[in-house]
């Protein structure tokens, strides 16, 4: 079986961690798969990430909205390459890749990751999407229960499928390894650790947890608040940490590869969103055993409904202020959450189960995705190590 994935953009996101994690686990299995980028520029740790997981990656770059030969060289190459099935992620990509699909006999699923369009709802490039979704698509995937909602209202009888994100447990760190990344981090291992994940941008809310976080260095003054990602808003964030008073007490890291690392070191995580899908970085997070603070968007209120974390209206910092303030004080509650966290994904959100569900859409479209179901029901994950 031939699949190829087509994305907007190959810079480490959610949804390109998803296609890492595709990758491992389609590999052992024996399936083809290619990675389509659709810009310019590529984050060269990801591309690695995705050719040593056994992917092929091929750019076809789009310097405008629509550009005809960028379309036309991405036709002839899925019509060369004979795919059984294209897989489409984030908006760009469900634009392009269904009229493709339709021009080279290829069934496509689209792929939906949010749960809220409002501040952008007309643009141009909504309603174009919108169209695919609705009249070309063959299948969309939601990427959780509160995203297929939404999805639904979106895509008139296109079916929609829901399948939620995934992640492997992540192991805790030895003790001295664990001290010493705390020591690197913020510069004393004894300080509470809050950490937060995600691309800089305004849907991620990090202007309310530094306003957030002002609160609760103001209750907790050994608290440090521990940022890793990159994005457009980096400068104006630092600037008003500063602006705050704060530059001692929040570190941003920038992009990092190794958040499954740093996990592990903090003490709680906190997830600031105004919109979302269902963020990978709140599944990790939990798989980490970390006490979590999240906004009520997008899947967060589905993933810590069950005493599992922490709930606040989103773009109300002393709301989010107040959760982290009584879990700082609370060594007891930070524990019992992140237990039923961790176990929560070890039952619910493992990637055994996702890779099966991911198989059985597939075969909707193809029979030959029966093949490599049959090869998970017989033990070839488990095989490689995986749960």
């Amino acid at each position: 079986m031939r699949i190829v994935q087509i994305l907007d953009t190959l810079w480490m996101g959610g949804a390109q961690k998803m296609q890492v994690f595709l990758a491992h686990s389609l590999n052992p299995l024996g399936v083809d798969l290619t990675v389509v980028n659709l810009s310019h520029n590529a984050d060269s740790t990801l591309v690695s990430q995705l050719e040593e997981a056994g992917v092929r990656v091929v750019s076809f770059p789009f310097p405008r909205m629509f550009s005809p030969l960028s379309f036309a060289r991405l036709v002839i190459f899925l019509q060369r390459e004979r795919f059984d099935l294209i897989h489409a992620y984030l908006t760009y990509s469900n634009i392009i890749a269904p009229l493709a699909g339709r021009l080279s006999g290829i069934p496509v699923i689209a792929s939906i990751r949010s749960a809220d369009y409002r501040h952008h709802k007309n643009s141009p490039r909504v309603r174009m999407e919108n169209f695919s979704l609705k009249y070309l698509a063959h299948r969309v995937l939601a990427n959780g229960y509160a995203v297929g909602e939404f999805a639904r209202t979106r895509c008139g009888n296109t079916p929609v499928d829901v399948i939620v994100n995934a992640v492997d447990l992540i192991p805790p760190l030895q003790a001295d390894e664990r001290t010493a990344l705390r020591s690197d981090l913020v510069g004393d291992s004894a300080r509470s650790i809050i950490l937060s994940v995600g691309r800089l941008t305004v849907a991620k809310g990090f202007f309310d947890l530094l306003d957030a976080f002002k609160i609760v260095h103001a209750s907790q003054p050994n608290a440090a608040l521990v940022i890793a990602g990159d994005g457009n808003l980096y400068d104006d964030l630092t600037k008003y940490a500063a602006e705050l008073n704060l530059q001692n007490d929040v570190f941003f890291l920038g992009s990092r590869s190794d958040v499954v690392r740093l996990l592990p070191a903090a003490d709680i995580y906190v997830n600031s969103s105004l919109r979302e899908g269902t963020p990978v970085s709140v599944l990790e997070a939990m798989s980490a055993g970390l006490a979590v603070v999240a906004t009520t968007v997008g899947e967060n209120s589905f993933l810590l409904s069950q005493s599992s974390g922490m709930l606040v209206p989103p773009g109300q910092p002393d709301k989010l202020a107040e959760a982290v303030i009584s879990l700082l004080a609370s060594p007891e509650k930070r524990a019992e959450l992140g237990q039923a966290a961790r176990a929560l994904i070890g039952e619910k959100y493992g990637r055994i189960e996702w890779s099966r569900n991911i198989l059985t859409l597939y075969a909707k479209l193809t029979p030959k995705a029966n093949k490599y179901l049959r090869k998970i029901e017989d033990g070839v994950l488990q095989a490689v190590g995986f749960k």
